[in-house]
């Protein structure tokens, strides 16, 4: 044992032998060698160093090696390790930041990535810390084993083996270290403490070595790892990834690191279609938003080349607007009455939409249902993580506010009311007003405009006077940043309250020249289809000019500018908030953008726009020069465009293309929606519920089908044939279709029973597809008999008698075909309860697609639902905590400025999805009051006593769709339940 020491001292010894003037120093007193370092080029040394006990000084020179998952490339530095813990501190001369590395390895290995990242306590010194766990593949790949022998099934196990390997089920990997990287200023020592989940892992002292190769290439690592991390933060958050981003172009512009290939990718296709595309503008969708916000963090468009950068700020004319056709099916009916229509129509501008509430009475219904949901009537279905309380901001900028004397004078005083608009761009700034009919004008008047002056009167800041447009004059209430933007303007008793100057004026002059909304041929057409004696609790109208407005060069062009505007406003806060992170106790903060362009937190050409307008910081403001605040931007219709740069013309010109192509007009939308109380309904704890039934019917009319494409072909015509479902059939869809393969006009339809059905991951694949489909306990048929099955080769749709009428296909399906019906099920016994009931009624409506959904509550598929909703808000739940986190531990905002820090960045505030509220933990994690009181994270399955938003309120509903060669009609009944 003794002669094997030596031999084993020896060869250290000739391995220390060869270091040379830049070695480094470590100590390492015991470590095992079963364990593998991810700093192989001491990996040798530390093996033997663990064998023989050496508890000694040890010196290891450069030595060419590469780290697991590193690319080849230059050598690495042998590492330093304190305590027993492989780590390294690198600097080098003029570069503001040295590089630190600190690995923990197991001293068993742990299956999976289940560990929670290492953490570095606050150390005003460190930045931008990275923690990973280190992983490796447990075991050998089938495809790296060699052929077993023939025989005994062994090679189809082989080649089963390898398709799960392809497939990944057979990827296991084990945790065998953990491991932080940071960057940090200065060359004295540190003192790094380490955590996990808030238990201590240990206090490292670290010296920082001057080797500027090996600190550029620890460096690149460091850098690798950031933005990998990055990128999964990225893609797999459901609020805006706006740090991350934010954080890589600086870092990439501030250290001169290149920016990673998927930086403002998204999910970018190879092509995009531009009617897809020109729907996400409209609609603002996070994926264009985000592509918006990375280009202005580097100051330039990724997708232009510098030559195209360089002549993009050139001046081009505003583009031609798209040639829109009048549709001939347009107007009433041949032989048709002329509709009555309402006065207050006779007011509106054509380009406008409308939303009658009728009278009073259903305003503050209505009212009252979005009050009951926190004032936002989307709450209804889910709760976003972020609250942007669109209607509220515009219910202030108005002016206008709701109070308990109002909701008494009101029904008095105001006859009929409705909302108009050119977009319902809410969550940034939208172009609407209100229009009223009074019985009383005066005190109407008199009312609104005691109001004005009690706010005006609040603050220096809010203006409030008479100005002059083109067709009359406006009382406007106004502040600087358009938080307060109100015109009041009057015409014939008529009483028209607007943000924007475009709408008060064209409100006046549709007075004077009568050429109104109700004049139009689209709004005749819909009060024929849709008279008033239906006597509609809300009746809304999208005109087809306002819905081709929406693609208009100067709609579509100021809002692409309105993205740019709020990237550079959320660019600067986080511009402030980095470099007051990075600045040290005796440093001023930077404040003001130059400054911090300067200072590289903002790109060069920051905020550089053709249009000549940029932001400007007031305070903790930061407002658009043109457009003010964001949230209450200047309505589109009131910002004036006279010329475009070169990516503005081509991308507009590309939607025209394709709109001129597919769309030559738009068809006009309109809805009705009823209410009607139902009988209360007793629930199983004794409570009563107050219940209200809601017919919505909805038409588009006069409908071009040849607009949408083939996906309009597939329906026959309209049926009064109905299939009556099984009593126990929660959920229950027929169509009667047309197509080549079904041959002659067919029904289709489906339905499942109460019950927990495969979830919705269990269907990825075909095997497992197949699988699910086994146990879902519904079935599917056709009537009359299509006869599809019959044709197929060699009997297969035939299959083998079971019994009268039933037969088992290939797969385990049985099959019934009798009395005009084919039905198909997995599962027997259903299928055989469900036939005695099956039929095809004839009903008084003509319709081609019927649904049913029955009551949810207490039912089987409730919890399923239920689940799945819950899984879905819990990873938003946990998005918004780590957005939180992420403010906290890189941008250094401490728990009492995160929410307002919040709202500046993202212009609205964070919710937490699940109902709870987020917090700040004494382990300094960010975490909601939802997730339980010591959880860290949301629980797998939802806690007691949760329950999706729209449970809470749905008991049922029945819809029809029916298409005409003119006219598509959509009708839903929906019975909800009220709380008062």
């Amino acid at each position: 044992m003794e002669e094997q020491v030596d031999k084993r001292i020896r060869w250290l010894k000739l391995l220390c032998m060869k270091t040379g003037p830049n070695s480094l120093l470590f100590e390492h007193p015991r470590m095992s060698h079963r364990r593998r370092s991810t700093f192989p080029a001491v990996q040798v040394v530390l093996a033997v160093a663990a064998t023989i006990g050496l508890p000694a000084v040890v010196f290891a020179q450069t030595l060419p090696v590469q780290l697991p998952g590193a690319a080849s490339g230059p050598s690495v530095a042998g590492v330093p390790s304190i305590t027993g813990v492989p780590s390294i501190a690198v600097t080098s001369p003029g570069y503001p930041y040295g590089v630190a590395a600190i690995e923990l390895p197991m001293q068993t290995p742990i299956l999976g990535n289940g560990l929670p990242p290492l953490e570095v306590v606050e150390n005003e010194r460190v930045r931008f810390v990275i923690s990973e766990n280190l992983q490796q593949r447990v075991g050998r790949r089938p495809s790296e084993q060699p052929l077993p022998p023939v025989g005994r099934g062994r090679l189809l196990g082989r080649v089963g083996n390898l398709i799960r390997e392809i497939s990944g089920a057979n990827d296991e990997t084990e945790t065998y270290a953990r491991r932080v990287m940071f960057l940090f200023e200065g060359e004295a020592p540190l003192e790094i403490q380490l955590t996990d989940r808030g238990i201590d892992r240990g206090t490292y002292s670290l010296t920082p070595l001057r080797v500027p190769d090996l600190h550029g290439q620890w460096l690149d690592r460091w850098w690798a790892e950031f933005t990998k991390q990055s990128k999964r933060q990225i893609e797999s958050t459901d609020t805006p990834p706006w740090i991350q981003t934010y954080l890589v172009a600086m870092l990439s512009s501030r250290l001169s690191l290149p920016l990673p290939d998927w930086y403002g990718q998204g999910d970018k296709g190879p092509e995009e279609d531009p009617l897809l595309m020109t729907l996400q503008w409209i609609g603002g969708a996070a994926k264009v938003s985000n592509a918006v916000f990375a280009a202005a963090a580097i100051g330039s468009d990724p997708d232009l080349s510098v030559a195209e950068a360089a002549a993009n700020v050139t001046a081009m004319p505003v583009p031609a607007a798209i040639d829109w056709h009048m549709n001939p099916q347009s107007g009433l009916p041949e032989d048709a009455p002329e509709p009555a229509v309402e006065p207050l129509a006779h007011c509106v501008p054509p380009e406008c939409f409308y939303i009658r509430y009728g009278n009073f009475e259903n305003y503050l219904w209505f009212q009252d249902l979005t009050d009951e949901y926190g004032g936002d009537v989307s709450r209804m279905i889910t709760l976003s993580g972020l609250s942007n309380d669109g209607a509220a901001r515009l219910q202030r900028q108005l002016g206008i506010q709701m109070t308990a004397m109002g909701r008494v004078l009101g029904p008095t005083i105001i006859v009929d009311q409705a909302l108009i608009g050119r977009d319902l761009f809410l969550q940034d700034g939208a172009a609407m007003g209100v229009v009223f009919e009074s019985n009383n004008a005066f005190l109407l008047r008199t009312s609104l405009n005691n109001d004005r002056q009690t706010l005006a009167s609040s603050s220096d800041a809010i203006t409030l006077k008479t100005v002059d447009l083109e067709h009359g004059q406006a009382s406007l209430l106004r502040s600087t940043d358009n938080a307060v933007r109100s015109f009041l303007v009057e015409h014939d008793g008529f009483l028209c309250v607007t943000n924007s100057r475009f709408i008060a004026d064209r409100f006046l002059e549709v007075g004077q020249t009568g050429e109104s909304l109700a004049k139009t041929d689209a709004f005749r057409s819909a009060r024929h289809w849709m008279p008033l004696e239906r006597n509609d609790t809300i009746f809304a109208y999208f005109s087809p000019g306002m819905l081709q407005g929406l693609l208009s060069p100067h709609y579509l062009i100021e809002l692409r500018r309105r993205m740019q505007s709020e990237a550079d406003i959320a660019l600067v806060h986080l511009a402030r908030l980095a470099a007051a992170s990075m600045a040290s106790s005796d440093q001023p903060a930077l404040e003001e953008i130059q400054d911090l362009v300067n200072a590289g937190f903002l790109p060069v050409n920051f905020g550089r726009r053709a249009d000549g307008s940029g932001v400007v910081t007031v305070g903790d403001r930061v407002l658009d020069t043109r457009r003010g605040a964001r949230g209450t931007f200047l309505p589109i219709p009131d910002s004036q465009i006279d010329s475009v740069t070169v990516s503005e013309s081509r991308w507009y010109d590309e939607i025209a293309a394709a709109y001129q192509q597919q769309f030559r007009s738009f068809d006009p939308i309109f809805v009705g929606v009823q209410r009607e109380a139902v009988e209360s309904f007793e629930r199983p704890d004794g409570t009563m519920e107050r219940r209200e039934r809601l017919a919505i019917h909805a038409e588009i009319a006069p409908w071009q089908p040849e607009n949408y494409g083939s996906w309009a072909e597939q329906l026959g015509p309209p049926t009064r044939v109905a299939m009556q479902f099984s009593p126990d059939d929660i959920v229950a869809v027929q169509a009667h279709v047309a197509s080549d393969q079904l041959g002659p006009p067919t029904h289709l339809f489906a339905a499942i029973k109460d019950s927990t059905p495969p979830r919705p991951e269990s269907f990825d694949g075909i095997l497992n597809g197949y699988r699910a489909l086994k146990t879902l306990p519904g079935y599917l048929g056709a009537y009359p008999q299509p006869g599809v099955l019959d044709r197929l080769p060699l009997g297969l749709g035939r299959g083998q008698p079971v019994g009268p009428g039933m037969s088992r296909l290939i797969g385990g399906v049985y099959r019934f075909t009798g009395g005009g019906f084919s039905v198909l099920s997995f599962q027997h016994d259903l299928l055989a309860a469900t036939l005695p009931v099956l039929a095809a009624t004839e009903v008084d409506d003509s319709v081609q697609v019927r649904a049913h959904v029955g009551n949810l509550d207490g039912s089987q598929l409730e919890g399923y639902v239920n689940e799945l909703l819950y899984e879905r808000a819990a990873k938003a739940s946990a998005a918004g905590a780590e957005f939180l986190q992420l403010l906290n531990s890189q941008l250094g905002v401490k728990a009492d400025t995160v929410s307002p820090e919040t709202a500046r960045i993202l212009g609205g505030s964070m919710q937490c999805p699940l109902g709870g509220q987020y917090e700040l933990s004494a382990r300094n994690q960010w975490f909601s009051t939802a997730w339980g009181a010591a959880s860290q994270e949301p629980t797998p399955l939802s806690p007691p006593g949760y329950q999706a938003p729209i449970l809470q309120w749905f008991r049922g509903l029945d819809a029809t769709l029916t298409q005409y060669p003119n006219r598509l009609i959509a009708d839903i009944d929906v019975e909800v339940a009220r709380h008062d």
